[in-house]
């Protein structure tokens, strides 16, 4: 399996690079409530709940680019919703749409180095995830899904 270089993953905003990222990173969460019962024999049982994303990223500061720390940090005083893109740059095989929302951004400026900020941002409503080689898109109603996994438990 080859390596993937984390440098050719990009973070955008609509169709702007937020600049100088040194790290971004995609969650996929699935809340588990507990569905235990007289019926599992002293064992816990959790039913799948709701469905959420997260995309978090660590950034260098620089007030030339468009879109840095204080369009973002304005962002999370004006509660705008935004349609965000994490993807490969370089594969083109993997590429996360979602709209969300800003929820936690914060600069530090320590002495001697350069000076960078930290992103947070929650997923809102259907997010895709896409292989846009293959023409495969995953998302999270999985309604289709669980039809073609009940259709074949019936053959």
């Amino acid at each position: 399996m080859a390596v993937i270089n984390a440098t050719s993953f990009l973070l955008l905003k609509d169709t702007t690079v937020i600049g100088h990222s040194k790290s971004t990173s995609f969650n996929v969460n699935v809340d588990l409530p507990d569905a235990t019962n007289k019926e599992s024999g002293g064992f816990k049982e959790v039913i799948a709940g709701v469905k959420s994303g997260t995309i978090s990223c660590e950034c260098l500061t620089n007030y030339t680019e468009t879109l840095d720390f204080s369009e973002l940090a304005s962002m999370v005083i004006t509660k705008e919703k935004a349609v965000f893109y994490f993807k490969d740059n370089i594969n083109d095989k993997f590429l996360l749409r979602g709209e969300g929302f800003v929820s936690a951004v914060d600069e530090t400026a320590e002495f001697n180095n350069a000076t960078t900020f930290n992103l947070e941002i929650n997923l809102t409503g259907v997010f895709t995830i896409t292989d846009p080689s293959q023409g495969l898109t995953w998302d999270n109603v999985f309604a289709k899904w669980e039809d073609i996994a009940d259709n074949w438990e019936d053959v």
